[in-house]
């Protein structure tokens, strides 16, 4: 319990619902709110790109 073993809250990049978001409309042709994502991700834009892109998946029509 000492004043030392206390670790900083985790920073959020994007939330799921971003994520989730940029998802469907990346799946649909839309790739604006991927981008401002990514954009805002910073150093994480790599993190951030791949789970929207392997989230996309379950959008995409399958033909």
């Amino acid at each position: 319990m000492g004043l030392f073993n206390r670790k900083p809250a985790p920073t959020v990049i994007a939330t799921g619902a971003e994520i989730d978001a940029a998802a469907k409309a990346l799946a649909k042709g839309d790739d604006s709110l991927a981008n401002k994502l990514c954009d805002r991700a910073g150093d994480d834009s790599q993190r951030v790109a791949m789970a929207i892109l392997a989230r996309s998946v379950d959008y995409t029509p399958q033909g």
